[in-house]
């Protein structure tokens, strides 16, 4: 009776538009690399032969203690520290090996997997907090936030969010044109482990 029991309550469930719960449904568990992770995807990158790196957008980005001047210096800077996070995650992820290609702005076609994200926010920091305060006070940053895609479905496979100060940031007299293309590069390495951990 316990068998027909059984099969009894899981069609009932599944009239009812519930679904029993299986493993293979359980996302992967968070990589803790980046400041905010959600995985959605139960199955590893590794399922795909192909990586597609997008370019970082800039678009509606905050500037934060940040004057006319500088913000027009940040602007400037815009396009390189968008191809410094690309390209340190390219040659991170290549140098480990993984995926059979990584396509720097390809087209998504075949068994691919979409990395896309945006600078959300430039910080320029504070000197006079840096020098007064210390402790990491003041300290300029980069915000940045992405999400992994299945490129045949659209299906959101990840998101994350990370915040870059850099050891150079966060106790350096440097000033945030100095830093800011060190701290795309680290954003670059964090998000390329974030990958490999998933993969």
């Amino acid at each position: 009776m316990k068998p027909l029991f059984a099969l009894v309550l899981t069609l009932s469930l599944l009239a009812a538009g519930i679904q029993p719960a299986r493993s293979q449904d359980t996302p992967l568990p968070k990589p803790d690399v980046l400041t905010e992770e959600t995985i959605h995807t139960s199955q590893k990158l590794s399922m795909y032969d192909t990586l597609i790196i997008r370019d970082f957008t800039t678009d509606g980005a905050e500037y934060s203690r940040v004057d006319a001047e500088e913000k027009g210096k940040i602007d400037a800077m815009k396009p390189l520290l968008s191809k410094t996070i690309s390209e340190s995650i390219t040659m991170e992820l290549k140098m480990k090996k993984l995926f059979k290609n990584i396509v720097h702005n390809g087209d998504a076609t075949g068994n691919a997997v979409i990395l896309e994200g945006a600078i959300t926010e430039f910080n320029a920091g504070s000197r006079a907090l840096k020098f007064f305060v210390g402790f990491g006070a003041g300290k300029a940053y980069l915000k940045a936030k992405g999400r992994l895609i299945d490129a045949r479905t659209g299906r959101e496979l990840a998101t994350f969010e990370d915040r870059e100060t850099g050891y150079r940031g966060a106790v350096s007299m440097e000033s945030y044109l100095d830093l800011f293309p060190h701290q795309a590069k680290s954003l670059g390495e964090h998000i390329s482990r974030f990958i490999e951990k998933l993969y």
